[in-house]
């Protein structure tokens, strides 16, 4: 029932509670529900069918919404008030729950239908009747109104095995006034994690080195709970307003906060934002956390790891009851006399944080109770603990929280407790055998996905599965695997299917230094068909959809040691995958590519030659999907000074500010290649003979690296103190700062970017660096042709702009220079550029920077700038320095960082599908640097017979300097 029962109210007890409100009739958005209702029912099950290591099984309910394109209505009319009264949750809580948890238990349940849903018993004479039976087997055992508040624990004796395990201790436990209630073998804490956690953690350790497990600990924590206001009442104006429309559970809400329900809400403005506006503005697979802001600016403060906190939301803290309470957008009551069969004068209700307070003359007991909230924190705490810790030391765990959160749940718990501790069945498992012949101590539940799956598999259904996914994917999966036999030719490239087979490529040899296989883990085969229409945008929206991941390899010390630092921790996870992996894929793709590219057709330049139809893939049915992407990214994506330019900018650069703030560098805040402090590795010998250097080996942190490459930059510049310097692109202000700070410079800096102005400025007055740095939005065409700009600069720093330019606008790009440089001028520019033997196919296709990540965007190959600049200005090459490898590292160290700090952003509001392009992009990056198959090179031009740059050409920079000896690397290794 919303808002009063005005918008909508319905329920399933009958068809006249699904019509309570006859308006209803007349609204298109009802009618969505309903089939989307439908639809959720009859597909929903299939979640649970998927391997447990899938992707797509670690969705987020509102992520499950978006992913499968169900409408507003379901969620509204449906999905978030029944989850919030299972779980009493609010709407932000809910659609962060895990969608197979919600799933699981409606299918388990039976309520994965509308009509004809089971009947529950009741225990005749409730269950108090159950607690006399327990407490009078029990006798004297049984100590009531006696909390545990401490225990301690100490060695049973030497060489003591229990029968229910390695337990060598034993544990004493006290109540108030210190007051010993005995010594005991076992424990078992049948109470809420928090209260387990604060009852363990003052555990006192006595003649024993052995301390309560800390990761036992930590994973009590993540087991989170949330308080709710319960009342127990008569009051009826906390049920619908149609009696009709009164079932055992009823959900009352408001319209106005459910709306925002597929956006995980951020609690900022920019949540509200309609959400097919924000998916036209976000690059794709960023609209779920678009424009996102902490609700602290402080970063440190935000992305603090909780160490010391417990799981239990208290009344002090938050306001749980009332129009702006914690369930602000609905609330349940309840209906007792339908729910246990309950037989009264009045009617009976609890109602929990309800939006007001029920009449108190009808009110029998008010009470705060807390629940567990179902988060993925939580699910990874309890798995832990079930796993890991469940009886070892004598320590056992039960309740609720251990399944689905209701009084079902905790007695399957406490039976498995039992039965482990005792290795007697249930009475009613006695006779149950495993496959082992080993007897069953508590019956396992019915496999209700399977059979929910078996009764909404009908013929017509089947036959469509068949025609629109069987016979695509036979099909495609024939072209990909006959396309990567011959693709694939050196190293190894593994497939591993759903039906445990795995398809093998490649001869096995090393490539790029790497002699492991790469294993591709296919959990749906439809991504043969995306590989096969799309090609390498294929590959990419199929990893962003959750259709494969890379696995890692068995041991960290298999990975070649550029890609694995000693020391780094593991990213691997369900969602992601490995993303080391990621990169290890590609860089097999570059070394085969690159094996295949020797003698191919050239054109009359000298170019490898290619068109979006010709050869846009080297997978023929993929050519039409690739010339189909290549116009919509012509048409689309350009750079006009019209407002293209704008809108692709906006669309990668104004995500999040603090997004970016969890992976780039503290200090500068640089989103471009670092310098690094390196130098080659040493040579490897083969019979003897050196062989090329495998690599760069870094040291020092990205905060030195980055202040080292604006070092360098404005060396590159010959910047003197107090000149003015024009910074075209200046992201987040930190190469304008560290000009003004370091040499007094006058900087202006001109951006297409709103948010990325907001904070440089922001930053700019905390320096109090205002009366020398100002910046303005503005496209760098239109700043040039102001009469006020004519010659106004003695520098001009592009730090990675020039690959939002696009080949066509090059031109403009070097006319806009030189009309805002002064005579003696220099323009330093920081490119990411394509080597030329690829370029003219580059030019003609669509790859997965250009079209995902930054829109419309292309890196210039060196002869296109130098071509440009020649053409369109009077400005001439001087100098050049490669900084490619450092930027491999660079986007490694970034990806580190973004994967650790997951917790924040997903606090953003950014999803799977997020977490996914985001890795793939970073890796995707590193793959091409670290193959030194895109180069990052500085480059310095000027007018000629410019004296400036005189110091440029002396011994120091023009020079090669001596090589460092084995022992010379290893002491500053070393050092």
């Amino acid at each position: 029932s919303l808002d009063g029962g005005n918008t909508v109210e319905w329920s399933s007890t009958s068809l006249s509670g699904l019509l309570a409100n006859p308006a209803q009739l007349l609204d298109s958005k009802f009618y969505s529900f309903f089939k989307d209702m439908i639809h959720f029912h009859s597909h929903a099950g299939n979640l649970l069918l998927l391997p447990e290591n899938d992707p797509k099984r670690q969705v987020t309910m509102g992520e499950y919404l978006r992913n499968e394109g169900y409408g507003e209505g379901l969620a509204s009319y449906y999905l978030v008030p029944m989850m919030a009264a299972l779980w009493s949750a609010s709407v932000e809580d809910v659609m962060k729950f895990p969608a197979v948890s919600l799933v699981e238990f409606m299918c388990n349940h039976r309520m994965l239908q509308l009509f004809d849903r089971p009947l529950w018993n009741t225990p005749a004479g409730r269950s108090i009747q159950y607690v006399h039976k327990m407490a009078t087997l029990l006798a004297k055992n049984a100590h009531t109104s006696t909390p545990i508040l401490a225990m301690n624990k100490k060695p049973k004796g030497p060489s003591i095995v229990d029968s229910a395990g390695d337990n060598s201790f034993v544990y004493e436990l006290f109540t108030t006034d210190n007051t010993s209630m005995g010594t005991f073998d076992h424990v078992v804490f049948a109470c809420h994690p928090p209260v387990a956690n604060d009852i363990l953690s003052k555990c006192n350790i006595i003649n024993s080195s052995e301390t309560i497990d800390a990761k036992l600990l930590a994973n009590l924590r993540k087991i989170q709970y949330g308080d709710n206001v319960v009342y127990i009442h008569s009051d009826p104006k906390l049920m619908p307003k149609r009696k009709s429309a009164w079932a055992s559970w009823n959900c009352m809400g408001k319209s106005r906060y459910l709306t925002t329900h597929l956006r995980q809400v951020s609690g900022n403005d920019s949540a509200e934002k309609n959400e097919k506006a924000i998916k036209r503005e976000a690059m794709e697979g960023a609209a779920s956390g678009f424009g996102a802001r902490l609700d602290n600016q402080d970063e440190e403060k935000e992305v603090m790891e909780d160490d010391n906190g417990g799981g239990v939301v208290t009344d002090d803290t938050q306001k749980l009851e009332g129009e702006h309470g914690r369930m602000r957008a609905v609330y349940v009551t309840y209906h007792i006399n339908r729910l246990q069969n309950l037989t009264t004068s009045r009617d009976i209700f609890v109602s929990l944080n309800p939006h007001q307070r029920p009449d108190s003359e009808l009110v029998y007991r008010r009470q705060i109770m807390s629940h567990p909230q179902f988060t993925r924190e939580t699910l990874a705490g309890r798995k832990a603990i079930k796993e890991e810790f469940q009886g070892k030391n004598g320590l056992w765990f039960c309740g609720a929280w251990m399944g689905y959160g209701f009084h079902e749940d905790g007695c399957r718990s406490g039976f498995e407790v039992a039965t482990a501790i005792n290795g007697v069945p249930l009475p009613w498992a006695a006779q149950e055998k495993e496959n082992d012949d080993a007897a069953v101590m508590v019956l396992p539940p019915p496999d209700l996905a399977q059979f929910t799956h078996q009764q909404n598999n009908g013929f017509f259904r089947r036959l469509k599965h068949f025609l629109s996914y069987r016979i695509p994917v036979a099909i495609c999966k024939a072209f990909v695997t006959s396309f990567l036999k011959g693709a694939i030719t050196k190293g190894e490239l593994r497939l591993r299917l759903n039906d445990g087979t795995t398809l093998s490529f490649g001869d096995k040899s090393e490539v790029g230094g790497d002699d492991q296989p790469v294993t591709a883990r296919i959990f749906d085969d439809w991504f043969f068909v995306k590989v096969a229409t799309e090609y390498d945008l294929g590959l990419a929206r199929s990893y962003m959809a959750g259709q494969f991941v890379v696995e890692p390899l068995e041991k960290r010390e298999k990975y070649h040691w550029s890609l694995c630092p000693a020391g780094s921790r593991d990213e691997t996870n369900d969602v992601i995958g490995d993303p080391i992996g990621l990169t290890r894929l590609f860089l097999l793709f570059v070394g085969n590519r690159d094996l295949a590219s020797i003698g191919a057709r050239r054109s009359a330049k000298q170019h490898t030659y290619a068109n979006a139809l010709q050869n846009a893939s080297g997978l023929a049915i993929s050519k039409m999907g690739s010339f189909l992407n290549y116009l919509r990214f012509k048409i689309t994506m350009d750079n006009s000074e019209r407002g293209g330019s704008l809108k692709n900018i906006h669309a990668h650069y104004d995500i999040s500010n603090d997004l970016f703030r969890t992976f780039l560098d503290k200090e500068t805040l640089m989103y471009s290649s670092a310098i690094y402090d390196a130098v080659a590795a040493p040579p490897a010998l083969t019979n003897g003979v050196p062989q090329p250097s495998a690599g760069l080996v870094f040291k020092g942190s990205l905060e030195e690296a980055q202040w080292r490459k604006l070092d360098t930059l404005l060396d590159r510049a010959q910047i003197q103190p107090g000149q003015s310097m024009l910074d075209i692109g200046f992201g987040w202000g930190g190469l304008s700062l560290h000009a003004a700070r370091k040499y007094g410079c006058r900087v202006h800096g001109i951006t297409l970017s709103v948010e990325q102005k907001a904070l440089a400025e922001t930053r700019v007055e905390k320096e109090g660096l205002g009366h020398l740095i100002t910046f303005e939005v503005i496209d760098y065409r239109t700043f040039a042709r102001k009469k006020e700009n004519q010659g106004r600069f003695d520098r001009v720093i592009s730090c990675e702009m020039i690959e939002a330019v696009g080949h066509e606008h090059l031109g403009e790009f070097f006319w806009a220079v030189e009309q805002v440089l002064k005579y003696d001028g220099v323009l330093v520019m920081e490119a990411i550029t394509t080597p030329e033997a690829r370029y003219e196919t580059y030019l003609r296709t669509t790859d997965f920077i250009n079209t995902i990540i930054f829109p419309g965007s292309l890196c210039p190959s060196l002869h296109a700038l130098v071509d440009a600049s020649y053409k369109w200005s009077t400005l001439t090459l001087e100098h050049i320095d490669n900084i490619g490898l450092h930027y491999a590292e660079t986007l490694a160290e970034w990806r580190r960082r973004f994967n650790a700090k997951e917790s924040v952003v997903r606090k953003l509001g950014f999803d799977d599908v997020f977490m996914r392009v985001w890795n793939y992009y970073l890796t995707y990056c590193e793959a091409g640097f670290r193959s030194q198959t895109e180069n990052c090179l500085i480059l310095v031009f000027s007018r000629p017979g410019n004296r400036a740059l005189v110091p440029l050409t002396e011994t120091r920079s023009v020079t090669q300097l001596k090589s460092l000896t084995k022992e010379e690397v290893n002491a500053w290794l070393e050092g």
